[in-house]
This record gives C-alpha cells, structure tokens and sequence, in this order.
C-alpha cells in the first residue's frame, strides 16, 4: 500500500459508508408519523445545480405542468404531449451538439438558442386556454404564468436589440418587450429553441408530473437514471435549477437499499435496510434537514445513496413491500438509523463518535462479521505514514511542529476502538484528535485499528516508545527514575541523553530514539468502513445468511428497539 495513503476501493456493494453526521435532529413522536408521505429528494443542488435538466418519457407518455402547493398535492397549470422536454433557467442558454455538453442545455454557445427576451402580447386572460387561443396566433408563441397571471408570449430572443428588431418586422408594436425574474424557468421542446411554456413566481417553483393523468405508473429518464414520481425546479439565489424528485417515501426507500446493498443479497437483510432507510428518511423529513435548499433530503451517502429505479429487482421490491410502512422506534420515536458498511469486529457507541449519548447506538462486540470477512473487499487493511509524512500533515492542517516522532493510540473504548489518538513532536508537545476524528483525520476506513512503529513497539496499539536496557519500552518518561552505581534512585528529567558504546552522546526520543529524523513508519493496521456506529451493513448480510430476521438484524445493531408501523 502507498505510504501515507490508502488505495481508493470501490466497494461491489453497501456502497454508502452512512450518514457520518452528528446527531441532532429531534425524534418524530408516534402521533405524527405517516406512512408513506411525499418527499423531496435532492439530485441537483449546489455546486451541481444545472442550467438545464431535461426529462424522456419511459413508462407513459406527456406532461402535466404546474407546482406542488404547501401540502405536496400537485397542482395543474397546463400540459403537453411531447415527449421528450427540458426546464431551463429563464437566461441565455443553448443546447450543446458536439462534445461533453451535446443534448444538454447549457451557457456554452451554439447554433440552437433560448433567449431570455420576449414579446408580451396585449391583454388579459383568465385561463390557460384563452392565452393559448392568442399564443397560437403568433410564429414562437407560448403561454406564460407570471405570479398567478396568464400571459401570452412571442419568441426567445438573447437580447434586448433582437426583440425589439423581431417587434417590428412581426407588426407587434403594441407587443411589450419584456425578460423574466431571477426566479423564472422555461419549458422547452428538447433540442430546439422552442418555449413551451414558461412559470415565474416569488413564492412557488415549478413542477412537473410526468403523464397526462395518473392511469400508469410512469418512469422517466433523467441523466440517465430513471425515476418514479415527479420533479420539482428551484432557481435558489437565481442561479441554476435545483432539481428534486418528489416521490412517495415507499418508492424512495426502493430505490435506496440497491444502493446501499446489493439486490442479490439475503431478502432479511434488504428488509433490515428497507426499515432503516424509511426510519432515517422520514426523521430527516420531519426535521426539514435540506428545507433552505429546497428539498428534504439529498441523494448521497451525506444523507443516503439513491439515483433512482434502475437497479430495483423483485427482491428489493419484495423487501419493501414486505415491511411497507414499518420504522424502528425507541421509547415511542424514530430512532436515527444510523448505519455503516462494515464495522471490523466491533460497533461503537455514539457518544465515543458524535459526542452525544444515544441509549439506542451503544457499542458492541460483532460475532457475525467475521463469517463473511472473505467475501467483503478490503475488509482487513494497513495504511502506513512515515514520520516526515506526519510532520507535513499536521503542518498542513495548523498544528506547528519540530517534527513528529511519536504517533499512538492513546484511547480505546470498550469494544476496542480507537477514541483518542496522540502525536507528538521533537520538543514534546503533543495534539490529540478524539472520536471520529480519530477516522477523519488521516483519512482512514474505520476506528478499529491499532498502530505500531518500525522504530519501536508499543503497546496496546500504541506507537513506538522508549526502549530500556534492550528489553520493553516505557510510553513516556514521566515517572520514570534511574539508578545510579551506589544504588539511588532520581526521576528523569525532560532532557535525557544516551552515550552509546563509542563515547557518542544523543538525546533520547521516543520509538527507540529515531532521532526526530523523520524515518520513522507508523503502520495502522485495521478492519471495517465507515463510521461504527448502528448496524452494520455486511453484519447484516452475515446474519441473513445465519438465518436470523430483520426484526432480529435490527435488535442486535440497536439496543432496546422496536421495529412497527405507526
């Protein structure tokens, strides 16, 4: 394995390491869960916000275009019947024909535009229909809702210039030139210039409905992926579209657990998943943990891996299907459902992570790993740091040093796992890292690892140390004494120094005295993924195969649970 770092692994399956995040969230009581409510899922967000997202019919066929209100009940503004479409911020934007941004819409130029400036025809309307019978008069025409109002609206145009140019040789002249707000979206026919339909609102955001009515399930390819439900466009802070899936919770959890497992594992360990999932999901719902960007939860391992419906089978589905509606639950509320790949022998109790006490996520010892060991990539692994490597790591993150040479556990929990690790430099001053960043820091799988030096052994998993008379080591010099010829006793100092066989004199360091030198290689050696807190994904998978339930997985991985519908 390369010094100081660990080989990037694809995992075949339990892909996401979990929900590595401090608990906060408040539990959701008994009384006010549902099952199987609507939620938003965040595909593109942030930095991967998109300046256009285009939609193709799988499963049943057109649109219905509109919003979801307060209630999440979808409500219709207008329809179209083409199948292929895509939302785009109401800015200049063009669809791509050659290259990384061919069938996208996106700021980079080309031949095939959607201008941002458009002629507003005279009048009022007071449906959809009546500014459809004026848009449909005119060459480019479409309907627009502009805050509640109907409007009827002529061209694309990319600056103000062109429309006014267009204005005249259209005979438009009592047309208004006008743009959107920073807030405002077009529907387009994929490919083409072609506006379809425009909404612009302070306080709603467009959604989409894929079918003309509700008589099919239909599936819709998005990215590449395909999805049930419905999608949600928020320009958050003007810019691109925030684009979510609105889904219902019992369709979402399918498309998670053949993220965060394999679809051909045990069915009791699917169901396991399924329940942890829902539970997660809907705590996270309830607690509106994504609400300023305009969705419930995201669709990576930040919160839980999902990218729609491709991956589903008849036994994920099965395991869905068979704990529909069903959450675990402590002391009448949802629990957080924390869980992670795989946790090396021994899971860990919140509060040596988080720092929060969680009666339900206590630490124990795993006996059901270590049958399925053999199958999990990586199960078993060594990462190695020299002493230089480490004396740049802490250099790079703000802590000034001379020079590490000592690198320990100086901690462990009840199950065995690292909670607090010590470096220390040439001059003796030290930095701690506790809990998770016992992890984090140096970027390692899991907690539950020892480490050792070349330069000297420690113990317990400690780093090197002191080597006395050729036989053992001390960890440190505090409290320790030497003995003189006449037989008395005085404790060391700070400052001690060695003279060796020819006359040469050195001071003493820790790992056998390397000398601050930097040679020194501390090698961690370790098991697991992720952070060892709640069930572990590969446990699961283990005791599945032992012949053991969900209800069981589930009781074992979180202590004092019941798993039951509301």
């Amino acid at each position: 394995m390369k010094t100081g770092k660990m080989k990037k692994i694809v995992q075949i399956a339990a892909l996401a390491l979990a929900i590595a995040l401090p608990l906060s969230q408040a539990p959701a009581s008994a009384a006010s869960v549902a099952v199987d409510p609507t939620i938003k899922v965040g595909l593109f967000y942030g930095s991967n916000a998109l300046p256009g997202a285009n939609l193709l019919n799988d499963v049943g066929s057109g649109y219905r275009l509109g919003y979801y209100d307060d209630n999440r009940v979808f409500q219709q503004l207008a329809a179209t019947s083409e199948t292929a479409i895509s939302v785009v911020k109401a800015q200049n934007v063009y669809y791509g024909t050659v290259g990384k941004w061919a069938g996208y819409y996106d700021t980079i130029t080309s031949d095939i535009a959607v201008g941002c400036w458009h002629l507003k025809l005279p009048g009022s309307y007071s449906s959809y229909d009546e500014a459809a019978a004026a848009a449909s008069a005119q060459s480019g025409g479409f309907v627009a809702w502009i805050d509640g109002e109907w409007q009827a609206k002529v061209g694309a145009y990319l600056d103000k210039e062109s429309a006014q140019a267009a204005q005249t040789e259209l005979g438009l002249t009592d047309a208004e030139i006008v743009g959107t707000s920073s807030a405002g979206v077009s529907v387009v026919k994929t490919g083409t210039g072609q506006i379809l339909f425009q909404f612009d609102s302070a306080t709603k955001c467009l959604g989409i409905k894929p079918g003309l009515d509700d008589s099919v399930k239909t599936e819709t390819i998005f990215r590449g992926n395909t999805y049930y439900g419905g999608f949600q466009y928020q320009r958050t802070g003007g810019g691109n579209l925030t684009v979510s899936n609105v889904i219902g919770l019992e369709d979402y959890v399918q498309g998670v657990i053949v993220r965060e497992m394999s679809s051909s594992w045990p069915l009791e360990a699917l169901k396991a998943q399924a329940v942890c999932a829902r539970t997660y999901a809907y705590r996270n719902y309830t607690a509106s943990k994504h609400k300023s960007q305009g969705f419930d939860i995201c669709n990576s391992i930040h919160c839980q891996a999902y990218m729609g419906m491709d991956a589903v089978t008849a036994s994920s589905s099965k395991a869905v299907e068979q704990t529909y509606g069903e959450y675990a639950w402590y002391n009448g509320s949802l629990i957080e459902a924390v869980y992670s790949s795989h946790d090396g022998g021994a899971t860990e109790s919140a509060v040596n992570v988080w720092g929060s006490n969680v009666a339900y996520l206590v630490g124990k010892y795993d006996p059901y790993e270590a049958s399925v060991a053999s199958k999990v990539p990586n199960y078993n692994w060594t990462v190695t740091y020299t002493a230089q490597e480490l004396t740049d790591l802490l250099n790079s993150k703000g802590y000034t040093n001379s020079g590490i040479v000592d690198f320990r556990v100086t901690k462990t929990s009840p199950t065995g796992n690292a909670i607090e690790i010590t470096f220390t430099d040439s001059s003796g001053r030290t930095w701690s890292k506790i809990r998770d960043d016992c992890r984090t820091f140096l970027g390692l799988r899991s907690i539950h690892y020892t480490v050792s030096s070349s330069a000297g052994s420690g113990s317990s998993g400690g780093g090197g140390g002191y080597t006395v008379n050729g036989n053992g080591t001390l960890g440190s010099l505090d409290e320790a004494y030497a003995i003189d010829g006449s037989g008395s006793t005085s404790k060391l100092g700070s400052d001690v120094y060695i003279i060796d066989g020819g006359g040469q004199v050195t001071q003493a360091t820790p790992s056998g005295g390397s000398g601050g030198d930097g040679s020194a290689v501390f090698t961690i050696t370790g098991s697991g993924w992720g952070h060892n807190v709640g069930m572990s994904q590969w446990g699961a998978y283990a005791m599945a195969q032992q012949g053991h339930t969900y209800q069981d997985i589930l009781n074992f991985y979180y202590t004092g649970i019941e798993v039951r519908k509301p």
